[in-house]
Parts: structure tokens; C-alpha cells; sequence
């Protein structure tokens, strides 16, 4: 062996036997270590993560386990007689979805959604994805569980009441966790 090789590999000049480099050695977790890891998971725990979304400027999220992707607005096709918030239907990977108007299903009385920003949130609820119309995406983010409270009378409109299963309060901000299987359930109004 090289002399160069001998120093890249850690083999000593002595018959070929040396340690291992220092890089390689193994050192046995403590207490502490252990500890630690512990509250990290213990943290983790206390955690849920959120896609957040603007409507009829208002903020509300889903809980990022019920969502599944957002896509742009593109061209539906009507449904007859269905209720006047479900916009339509479209193809999305081979799957119908089903596209609900949020704005018009928490009863919020506003403009349509823009082309430009609008887009349709795709959520999974009993292995049934449903699309939902909403004006912009607002990000993912986590949210201790300790900061989700039930919402104050005047925080939701009368009619959100039904669909909010919590509200988040970031700040000045003031964000409505949604329940997306009450928003697709025909039976609430």
C-alpha cells in the first residue's frame, strides 16, 4: 500500500492493523440523549399541521390529513339538480371530483373567486375527494394544539358554525379550522 492510501484508509504502517478513524467510532447514547429525545417526540405530539387558504377575506385551514393537493381552477362540468354550492364536477387523475364553492357553503356573501389567484383544494374524506373552490392559498404551517380553541360566538358567522371545528390564533391573525367531512355532508345546512 501507498503511503497516501495507508492515511486515506487509517491502516497503520504496522503490519496493516490500526484503528478505526475517529469519524467512524461509535459512542453509546446517555441518559440526557435519551431524554431529550423523548421531549422531542413529546413535542411533535402536541403538533398539527395545517394547509391555511383565504375565502371572502377570511383565513381558514384543514388539517393537512385531509387535504391532498391544490390544483388551478380549470373548466367544470354542472351537475343537475344539485345544491346551488356544488360548482361541478372535473377529471383529475382519472378520478371525478366533485368542486364545492366554500364561500357560498359557509355562507359568505362576496366576489367570485379571481382566475388569477383561485384555486381548487383537493381534500380526502371516507376515500371520497372532494374539490373546494377557495380565493387564494395562504402556506402550510405547524400549530401547537394548545393555540386551537373552540370559537368564540363572535369569531364565527352563525352559519361557519356547523364547519368549524376550532380557530387558530397567530398573532393579530385569526384562522378557522375547517372540518372538511361536515363541509361535504348534505345534510347540514
Amino acid at each position: 500500500m501507498l503511503k497516501a492510501e495507508k492515511k486515506r484508509t487509517g491502516v497503520a504502517a504496522q503490519g496493516g492493523q490500526g484503528k478505526a478513524p475517529s469519524s467512524q467510532r461509535t459512542v453509546a447514547p446517555t441518559e440526557a440523549d435519551y431524554d431529550g429525545s423523548l421531549e422531542y417526540r413529546g413535542e411533535a405530539a402536541e403538533k398539527i399541521t395545517v394547509l391555511s387558504f383565504f375565502a371572502g377575506g377570511a383565513e381558514y385551514a384543514f388539517p393537512i390529513t385531509e387535504a391532498v393537493e391544490a390544483v388551478r381552477l380549470r373548466a367544470l362540468t354542472e351537475v343537475p339538480r344539485t345544491p346551488s354550492f356544488i360548482k361541478g364536477i372535473f377529471s383529475h387523475r382519472g378520478e371525478m371530483v366533485s368542486v364545492v364553492d366554500i364561500k357560498e357553503r359557509l355562507g359568505i356573501v362576496s366576489a367570485p373567486a379571481s382566475q388569477y389567484g383561485a384555486r381548487i383544494l383537493i381534500t380526502l374524506v371516507d376515500d371520497m375527494k372532494t374539490g373546494f373552490l377557495v380565493d387564494r392559498l395562504s402556506g402550510v404551517r405547524d400549530v401547537r394544539l394548545a393555540d386551537v380553541r373552540v370559537p368564540a360566538p363572535n369569531e364565527c358567522a352563525s352559519c361557519e358554525t356547523e364547519f368549524v371545528k376550532g380557530v387558530i390564533k397567530s398573532g393579530d391573525r385569526v384562522i378557522r379550522l375547517l372540518s372538511a367531512a361536515r363541509l361535504v355532508d348534505l345534510t347540514v345546512f
